[in-house]
């Protein structure tokens, strides 16, 4: 495997240090990806007292409600029939006057342990505050790339005694995107569902997103061989069966299909393993991926970006008109897969 990403490398340390019970005064987390400051903030919630201790010494607070002098007065509070008392504050970056928190991350009570979390938003650390939160225990959630994604499922699956091979995180990825919460969801569906202890393609087909016979994959897979009739099919369920906003997923997908397409023929002569790992995807998808190179000119593909473009606008409302979802679905069908000349 790859160098792991920091966002990655550092949470499973930082992970590993709360579950062997040594605890920092102060915990700082900010950043983009929420998935792994909210996974931070529940371990410790779970971690740091027992069950009995939390009504005495446990206070779960949010930013905007709070004030910074009383986040001080507190955190000086020494803990009732305790080693420790946990303050956590979540959504941190709603807090009025944080810098002036200044004081006491200089002499932190050692019997106290405050978390404070900027959700998906960024400290600048280079300012007074920040070079001192950096002192003690801060961690910075930037937000995964697709294959960082593809990185950190099978380390937090490893950590669940189960494991997933890459088609299946690959098509995890493109049916939901870079949105690791709702991937989480899903694969918390998938680990429920599923008893064997690998997951395969063949689970997330049958647990995630669209029915096997009507999904993205599928779309993609009609498009690339240029199968008019099966498109249309598949975009008809699609429009009638999909959740709101579900659509709205595939307009990346499809950029992506396509970006990819265009890679594929600037790579003539390259083997599938090559080509596998410029896509960043599983050899098992290779092969589609060439057979639509060679169906799609460069103009062909340039269409299909300017109608997946067009699909962006309609699904949001813009002239969209009375149509439904299937049949803007069909129209882009159409668009991509019409004959120029003909018209």
């Amino acid at each position: 495997m790859a160098k792991l990403s920091d966002t990655i490398a550092n949470y499973l340390q930082l992970n590993q240090k709360i579950q062997a019970k040594q605890f920092s005064p102060i915990y700082f987390f900010h950043g983009e990806e929420v998935f792994f400051i909210d996974s931070l903030v529940e371990q410790l919630e779970n971690s740091v007292l027992d069950e009995s201790e939390r009504s005495f010494n446990q206070s779960i607070k949010y930013g905007k409600e709070l004030k910074i002098h009383e986040l001080i007065a507190m955190a000086r509070r020494y803990p009732m029939m305790g080693q420790y008392q946990l303050i956590v504050v979540k959504d941190a970056q709603d807090m009025k006057d944080f810098d002036k928190l200044l004081p006491y991350l200089e002499n932190p009570l050692v019997s106290t342990i405050l978390v404070c979390a900027f959700r998906g938003a960024k400290m600048d650390m280079r300012t007074k505050i920040g070079k001192q939160l950096d002192k003690h225990v801060s961690y910075y959630a930037g937000k995964l790339r697709d294959y960082q994604i593809k990185d950190w499922l099978p380390e937090y699956l490893k950590q669940r005694g189960r494991s997933i091979d890459g088609a299946a995180i690959q098509m995890l990825v493109e049916l939901l995107g870079a949105d690791l919460p709702l991937i989480h969801n899903e694969l918390n569906k998938l680990l429920i569902n599923v008893k064997d202890e690998f997951i395969r393609i063949s689970h997330v087909e049958a647990n995630v997103g669209f029915n096997r016979e009507y999904n993205v994959f599928e779309l993609q897979s009609a498009l690339g061989y240029k199968n008019f009739n099966k498109a249309i099919q598949i975009a008809h369920q699609m429009g009638f069966s999909a959740e709101k906003g579900e659509l709205l997923r595939i307009v990346t997908n499809l950029y992506n299909y396509f970006g990819k397409i265009l890679r594929v023929q600037q790579m003539v002569g390259s083997g599938k393993n090559e080509i596998a790992i410029a896509l960043g995807v599983s050899p098992f998808f290779v092969e589609e991926y060439i057979v639509a190179a060679n169906q799609y000119s460069v103009a062909d593909i340039e269409r299909a970006f300017n109608q997946i473009a067009l699909l962006d606008l309609r699904l949001k409302g813009v002239h969209r008109g009375s149509a439904t979802d299937g049949e803007i679905l069909v129209d882009l069908i159409v668009g991509i897969l019409r004959d120029p000349k003909g018209v």
